[in-house]
């Protein structure tokens, strides 16, 4: 690389950092998915390498060195590493990203992919959460880009990867099934092909092994995943609560087949063009059309990259679907941009070098045109991270967030029992657990059976519990089953929950649910919350069961 072309690069990491930390706010703890990497990560540190029931472990095993370093009582410092960890490698993979658009750009256009994706708002704002996103898409641009080398023997390095990409997360063995299509696209002819390819499987075995030998002392059987026999579930609220008799075969048993395809098929299709639409959102969405089309008929792409790139992007979508149908997170996508960004270059960089179809541009007008392209984009990316309008991140809420973790430490100290999980009112629940002392969180113990949600209430002692329920009739009824005592709710509803907005604003409807905490009420400034306890024999009274 040039001394310019480093320049360039360097800052528009320095820019896209920028953007990253706008978003994060370092005195507010992990508390999300966030929260269980890092306890597993810090499980590994202490050489305790227990495998994760519902996810795979490669993001925690990676984290784990850099906190043996720590030697802290002080939970947020492991928080606070995750997290920098997330961004470094998100700031980073924007060299990886430069160099695979070079494979399908010149050094001009390619610069143009780095923009886009580089102040592309979610990615950077998932880089702040500590999550495994970023090792993620590191993996992933770094695989293609060496299966996408010309020299057959970077193939060996890209199916290495692909196996750290499957150690990362659950459904990341589709990589494998992309490397194969496009290893053939381009090196069908080469001498040995197929011999180099058995290599390849090889090598992509060794490395993804020990995770099923892991899994089978564990549980005895080397492709366990509580997924298996629970995705398909009616809903994520049953697959959470109930995921008993939630397998494929017991779906087609309770139903047939024309509501299994339109449940797990169709909806969930809709629900990737959904997710599309809003992972697309603020500005990829305005070219990616026009990307699509062009890229049917490359003039200055090499068929046989651009063949490539739709591969990624179609096997990836398809063995999303049905995860989608029942679990539609856009985070899921993220891997995509990248390769959507490649799309999306395309017709930037065909109206710039050729111009439309009544006038071509001078130099000096294509170089004003892509500025005016950089211009958007980054008032854009910049618009929807700040926060500015309806749509978009903004800074945290320190004083909302402290508030949340204030009601959690509450709800500790004071209730005893079961409260339903799976609400903004909890979220804080389990930090506050493990916190409880300096350096209790060194002790935790992530369960070790195949339920990753077992009922570990002792008396004394506040536990979350999931229940589900289309009306809260059903959810009281639930509740009841697995022994829930609390409830607690926002005025914002829930997503599982949408009538506990209406029981906030009129809890005097619910008789058998007891106010026990109002927010009002302990001067909170920004959040408010009710909590509730569930009257069980005044509920049966109310509606005579």
């Amino acid at each position: 690389m040039n001394r310019k072309l480093v320049l360039y690069l360097v800052i528009i990491a320095t820019a896209s950092l920028f953007m990253k930390l706008y978003t994060v706010d370092f005195s507010i703890p992990v508390h999300f998915d966030n929260l269980s990497y890092t306890l597993d990560a810090i499980q590994y540190s202490h050489g305790d390498f227990y495998m994760p029931q519902k996810k795979n472990p490669g993001w925690p095993i990676f984290v784990a060195p850099f906190f043996s370093l720590l030697n802290s009582n002080n939970f947020n410092d492991y928080s606070d590493m995750i997290r920098t960890l997330s961004i470094s490698i998100a700031t980073f993979t924007i060299l990886p990203m430069y160099l695979l658009s070079r494979k399908f750009f010149n050094e001009k256009f390619a610069l143009m992919a780095v923009i886009l994706f580089a102040f592309e708002p979610h990615l950077n704002f998932v880089a702040g959460e500590g999550l495994s996103e970023s090792f993620f898409i590191l993996s992933f641009i770094s695989s293609i880009l060496f299966i996408l080398n010309k020299n057959i023997k970077y193939a060996y390095l890209s199916f290495a990867i692909a196996g750290v990409f499957w150690w990362i997360r659950l459904e990341g063995f589709y990589l494998f099934i992309v490397l194969a299509i496009v290893y053939f696209i381009n090196f069908r002819k080469y001498p040995h092909a197929k011999r180099d390819f058995l290599i390849c499987i090889v090598i992509f075995a060794v490395v993804v092994s020990p995770m099923f030998i892991q899994r089978y002392i564990q549980f005895g059987d080397p492709l366990y995943v509580w997924y298996n026999n629970t995705l398909f579930a009616e809903n994520y609220g049953t697959l959470v609560t109930d995921p008993s008799d939630a397998s494929a075969f017991d779906y087609l048993q309770k139903k047939n087949v024309f509501s299994f395809v339109d449940r797990f098929v169709v909806h969930g299709i809709s629900n990737l063009i959904v997710g599309l639409a809003k992972t697309m959102y603020p500005y990829l969405f305005i070219v990616i059309p026009f990307g699509i089309l062009f890229s049917l008929r490359p003039v200055d792409q090499e068929i046989k990259y651009v063949k490539s790139n739709w591969v990624v992007i179609l096997i990836t979508l398809a063995v999303l679907i049905i995860p989608f149908s029942t679990i539609p997170e856009k985070r899921f996508l993220y891997p995509l941009l990248p390769f959507l960004i490649i799309f999306a270059t395309i017709p930037i960089q065909r109206i710039t070098h050729y111009g439309l179809s009544t006038f071509s541009f001078s130099e000096k007008k294509k170089n004003c045109f892509l500025l005016i392209i950089i211009a958007i984009t980054i008032i854009l990316a910049s618009m929807f991270t700040f926060g500015i309008g309806k749509y978009g991140y903004g800074k945290p809420n320190s004083v909302l967030e402290q508030e949340k973790m204030q009601f959690a430490k509450y709800m500790v100290d004071n209730f005893d029992g079961r409260i339903l999980s799976g609400t903004i009112s909890t979220e804080y629940v389990k930090y506050t657990q493990i916190t409880l002392t300096p350096d209790s969180f060194k002790q935790f113990k992530s369960p070790r059976d195949r339920n990753p949600y077992p009922d570990t209430y002792k008396p004394g002692t506040l536990t979350q519990k999931s229940a589900y329920g289309n009306t809260i009739e059903e959810l009281i009824r639930d509740s009841e089953k697995v022994g829930l005592r609390y409830v607690a709710v926002t005025p914002e509803g829930s997503y599982f929950f949408s009538y506990f907005k209406d029981l906030y604003e009129n809890n005097e409807k619910y008789p058998y649910l007891k106010k026990i905490f109002d927010s009002s009420e302990h001067e909170y400034k920004k959040f408010k919350v009710k909590a509730f306890e569930i009257d069980y024999k005044k509920f049966h009274e109310l509606n005579g069961s």
